[in-house]
């Protein structure tokens, strides 16, 4: 009967495309296409389309060594400095010693552009171009004269390449040419091959990322033939498009890789391709499914731009959440795939060479925020990136720990790029001397293993735990209070006022730092007793643990930030770091520090009440945050203003810079990760089903959500109370697995057990 009932009772899925009447005008209204290693921002123009490419690996600069040959010698004076109140000087000596030689990293950059003109158009009207989320597929159509032209493109993971197929309806011949550029030519060489295939080299110093990228095209009658730099297609009914991009960071001979893969697709039929795409694209995407019975269909009948401006103006578009929610799902696929590298500030779509903040990995809370939707949205493979890149890390933070700071064990500071690097970034003292980077990523290790109760991988991926915990061993200082604390330390990007009125950023162990060595240090034991380690290392992290500081309630009874109760000179400040605890963290619980909980969330309304949340993803750790607090009320309304304040017309989210606004991914990720707390709260073995819900989205259905403890959760709610819940648990879970179930204000016990379907029904409402 439970069945039965779910199964009647799953309505067919709303219409999932994002679409326009127009092309993009600029690369912020483009649509995304990305298989984990390639990206490709498509403008759909009728006459000129632009495909703006990228390939992770595509970085400037080699690998180099960027360790302060004098930091080790310096950082007792920058300790005693900081510890008698003398900041001022403790951060100029910081800037001199501690910063990396050269200050910066390396920066992600853009591989090129495909443009592809189509020749002899003339009228062009009946226009639209879309985005499925559902198939992954991005696609324009029109006409013209009264032949009706289609153009779709993908990014094939298992073909591993961008494929583009060009037709008309009428199979009326047409023609066009198409064209490699990068960034007003930036290029070292532009060549062709066997009369359809075009592509251009970019070298780079001897250690540097050198590339290429490749286009190719096979067409249906007509002729296919290359003049100078471009490939030029005449009278054709049918073509297909093979692009590709290889880099000399994973291939020696990436010049023939490249050209091969082009010809080898290119014997492919698109039937095929597209077949290929869509089965591995959807065993992904389709495994959880967000649904509100408030949504008006009628508005998918609107262009996505218009249904955008219209939530700007203060309307209500439910059927726009749904979307946006599985839009952030989407990019994830798109950007984070097994064997790539990880997402960057910007997934893996940038059209820059010199990209702001050189759209690196930056690890005091965008990196992280990429990946909390990846466990509880089902995308657990898209979380691997991460791993591999920590892995990496993990060896030069060794080099990091033990010339710079006198330890053992890995380090790394609030940014790493495609080396792995973990040397101080920049010489912005608000972020650039903060020793946390590592131990927060490390932290998903424990919290992946969570979620899939995999223990192979937590085998695998111990030892990266177990040198942050080393790290720290060695860098804890025994402070006049007895307690283990950090020094230096900070509180990412923030800024505090001392009683003299001078402000200063570096502290000793910031809250932040207290919340993350928690986390680390929890998860740490739990893999311990996991994999059935020594007992002394149990023991030993235990001991520690009891000397970390306690969190302490300032003058306005909010959760102080410092270890002094400073003033702040910016209230509102974008961070709201010291909430880590309450989310995505764990240490700050109204069931066990129930005083620590209303001082963080007196901070959250503080941060609000000056105006704080106005980058994306501000906005989206506080969509979080208010769902951690049970406030659904407040966590609506924040997703009403990301989308109202933070998103393009194409829904990536838009970051103040300059005098204008960038994309950057986080935004996106951090938003729908807290949809998803909204409706699941789920702590240790505790799960709260409606914590946060409001009346906007008082019923609906929720299907696929991953809990800890290794399930998968489906769910049906009604005037915001659940009507039937069905959970089940993997087969890799532990043989028996106990949850706390909180279900319309009352506490179920579950025991699952492993493979077995679990079903609850309130006999009230079916």
């Amino acid at each position: 009967m439970h069945k039965e009932v779910f199964e009647l009772q799953w309505r067919k899925n709303g219409t999932m495309k994002l679409w326009y009447k127009q092309s993009a005008e600029n690369w912020n209204e483009a649509l995304p296409v990305g298989n984990g290693r390639l990206g490709g921002m498509v403008f759909g123009g009728s006459d000129k389309e632009t495909i703006q490419l990228n390939e992770d690996s595509v970085w400037s600069g080699k690998k180099i060594d960027r360790i302060n040959s004098d930091a080790l010698a310096n950082l007792p004076e920058i300790r005693r400095l900081i510890h008698e109140g003398k900041v001022k000087q403790a951060q100029e000596l910081a800037l001199y010693a501690l910063s990396g030689t050269p200050n910066s990293q390396r920066a992600y950059q853009s591989a090129g552009e495909c443009i592809i003109g189509m020749m002899g158009l003339n009228n062009v009207e009946n226009y639209s171009r879309e985005l499925d989320l559902d198939t992954g597929i991005s696609s324009v159509h029109f006409s013209a004269e009264g032949v009706t032209y289609h153009r779709e493109v993908l990014a094939s993971f298992p073909d591993d390449s961008i494929a583009v197929r060009l037709w008309t309806e009428e199979e009326m011949p047409f023609s066009f040419h198409c064209r490699l550029s990068r960034n007003r030519n930036c290029t070292d060489e532009v060549l062709v091959k066997d009369g359809n295939c075009v592509y251009f080299k970019v070298d780079a110093p001897e250690g540097g990322i050198a590339f290429c990228v490749a286009a190719r095209v096979e067409a249906k009658n007509g002729t296919v033939r290359t003049i100078g730099e471009h490939i030029v297609a005449n009278e054709v009914t049918e073509a297909m498009l093979i692009l590709d991009v290889e880099t000399s960071f994973r291939r020696d001979d990436y010049v023939n890789e490249a050209l091969k893969r082009c010809e080898e697709l290119s014997e492919k039929s698109w039937k095929e391709i597209e077949m290929r795409h869509k089965e591995d694209y959807r065993k992904l995407f389709s495994r959880l499914t967000l649904q509100f019975d408030s949504v008006d269909r009628k508005k998918e009948d609107l262009p996505t731009d218009v249904r955008l401006k219209a939530v700007q103006e203060g309307a209500e578009d439910i059927g726009l959440l749904e979307m946006y929610f599985q839009f952030g799902r989407y990019l994830l696929i798109s950007c984070s795939r097994e064997g790539s590298l990880p997402a960057n500030l910007q997934g893996i779509w940038n059209d820059s060479l010199t990209p702001p903040w050189d759209s690196k990995y930056t690890i005091n809370i965008n990196t992280e925020m990429n990946y909390w939707l990846a466990e509880s949205g089902n995308l657990s493979e898209c979380h691997l990136p991460l791993f591999e890149h920590l892995e990496r890390m993990k060896e030069s933070g060794k080099e990091t720990a033990r010339r710079m700071y006198g330890c053992r064990g890995s380090v790394a500071h609030h940014n790493t790029d495609i080396y792995a690097d973990t040397a101080p970034q920049d010489h912005y003292v608000p972020a650039t001397f903060w020793v946390m980077g590592e131990a927060w990523l490390a932290t998903h290790i424990w919290e992946h293993y969570l979620y899939t109760n995999n223990r192979d991988f937590l085998e695998k991926y111990f030892d990266v735990l177990e040198q942050s915990v080393l790290f720290f061993y060695d860098f804890l200082i025994e402070n006049q209070d007895g307690y283990l604390i950090t020094s230096p330390s900070l509180s990412p990007e923030n800024t505090y006022r001392m009683k003299d009125g001078s402000e200063g950023v570096l502290c000793e162990s910031s809250a932040m730092d207290v919340e993350i060595l928690n986390e680390l240090f929890r998860g740490y034991i739990g893999a311990c007793r996991v994999l059935k380690m020594d007992e002394e290392k149990v023991k030993k992290a235990e001991e520690v643990m009891l000397c970390f500081p306690n969190l302490k309630i300032g003058r306005y009874g909010q959760l102080m930030e410092w270890m002094e109760d400073y003033e702040e000179p910016e209230p509102g400040h974008r961070h709201i770091s010291h909430l880590y605890g309450v989310y995505p963290g764990s240490s700050i619980t109204a069931e066990k520090t129930p005083e620590l909980m209303r001082a963080a969330r007196i901070t959250l309304e503080r941060r609000l009440a000056n105006g704080g949340g106005h980058t994306g993803w501000s906005r989206a750790w506080i969509i979080g945050l208010w769902a951690a607090f049970g406030n659904g009320k407040y966590s609506y309304e924040n997703l009403k203003a990301i989308l109202s304040m933070g998103t393009f017309s194409n829904l990536m989210d838009n970051h103040p810079y300059g005098d204008g606004y960038v994309f950057q991914i986080d935004g996106n990720l951090g938003a729908a990760a807290a949809m998803l707390e909204m409706l699941v709260k789920c702590r240790d073995n505790h799960v709260v089903l409606l914590p946060a819900i409001t009346k906007e989205i008082e019923s609906g259905q929720l299907m696929g959500v991953r809990i800890r403890g290794g399930a998968e959760l489906s769910m049906r709610w009604k005037d915001g109370k659940v009507e039937w819940v069905r959970m089940i648990p993997d087969r890799l879970a532990e043989k028996y697995v106990r949850l706390e179930m909180e279900v319309n204000g009352m506490t179920e016990v579950v025991k699952l057990e492993a493979g077995k379907e679990y079903n609850w029904i309130n006999k009230k409402t079916v």
